[in-house]
């Protein structure tokens, strides 16, 4: 299997990168690039001509807190796939529309906790598949996670790198794998519904407050992502205030009083038959929140009537780190 390497203080002319963004430095004794960039990717210019590969490097967190990772998979610069390695954990965070979705894509299926990984090299590798990866720290033989499903789909596009607050990166490669069969798996959404989980639902343009009553009168069909989360950043650019409305129906046989859990981020409002049953916020603010919609994050009692009952939910993005909601009725 052929492989292509780069040391990254040589090379870097093969690389799209934006000064002051990265400069040649020496850590642990190590000759790396010094990363200063705050969390945009930097790509390798060529195509790679694989379709299933590893793509490794040797990265390093110097101070407390520290973020560096691995980008593949990439349709531009705010689409792309991202493995990223932590202070106390990896994360699989697929990049949408310019969006990180680390909120919206969080547990075990998405995420491995560690013990803390700062102050020193660790080799960081992905194994990509036509649509799944497995990835490796260290010389440990097992995975730290396996993503059975790629977010933007066939592993082909751009590879690179990328970090959020100072990150050291040496020695990428590239090379060729054998393919596999990587567990892809499809989105059961009846299985989701027989859970409880609200997976059909009719969304708004995205609109600020003062501009709401030229935008509701158009909606879209939307369905949840495999977690059971509507996942707006999949579908549009967010600002902060920006909001979206989302409504989806109860169909019950008879007169009931229930529960619906559901979590959210950023700011929402709920209405059960245009009686409004929640209003909060839910964000990164540590430590008090982390903003990771989980779907029994809260929880409001509600009277639903025989027939179809309507739930409706504004949800307002405020950062950029997941924008969405996940509903689930109790019955």
């Amino acid at each position: 299997m052929s492989t292509f390497s780069w040391n990254l203080r040589d090379d870097l002319h093969e690389f799209d990168l934006e000064e002051p963004q990265a400069s040649p430095g020496v850590w642990g004794d190590r000759e790396a690039l010094y990363l200063q960039g705050m969390g945009a990717p930097v790509f390798l210019r060529q195509a790679v001509p694989y379709s299933c590969f590893r793509l490794q490097a040797e990265v390093a967190i110097p101070k407390q807190v520290g973020f560096v990772g691995l980008v593949f998979g990439a349709r531009d610069s705010h689409n792309y796939e991202l493995v990223y390695l932590a202070p106390e954990e990896i994360q699989y965070d697929p990049i949408m529309n310019g969006s990180m979705t680390w909120q919206i894509y969080n547990g075990p299926r998405y995420q491995n906790p560690l013990s803390y990984t700062t102050g020193e090299w660790k080799t960081l590798a992905v194994e990509v598949q036509a649509k799944g990866a497995v990835v490796y720290l260290g010389e440990d033989p097992a995975p730290q996670l396996v993503i059975s499903n790629l977010q933007h789909g066939a592993s082909l596009g751009k590879i690179g790198f990328w970090n959020y607050l100072p990150a050291y990166i040496r020695n990428l490669t590239v090379t060729e794998i054998t393919p596999t069969d990587v567990m892809p798996t499809e989105t059961d959404r009846q299985q989701l519904a027989a859970e409880g989980y609200l997976t059909e639902w009719l969304i708004s343009k995205p609109y600020f407050t003062h501009d709401q009553s030229t935008i509701l009168t158009e909606w879209t069909d939307a369905v949840v992502e495999e977690n059971g989360t509507l996942n707006f950043n999949r579908l549009f650019s967010a600002k902060p205030g920006m909001s979206v409305q989302a409504k989806s129906t109860i169909t019950v046989p008879y007169e009931t009083v229930t529960q619906l859990h559901f979590g959210f981020s950023d700011h929402l409002r709920l209405w059960v038959n245009e009686e409004e049953v929640h209003q909060g916020v839910w964000r990164w603010n540590p430590p008090e929140s982390d903003g990771r919609i989980r779907s029994k994050h809260t929880k409001v009692s509600v009277r639903l009537h025989a027939g179809v009952n309507t739930i409706r939910a504004e949800i307002m993005n405020q950062e950029l780190f997941g924008w969405g909601i996940c509903v689930n009725v109790q019955r």
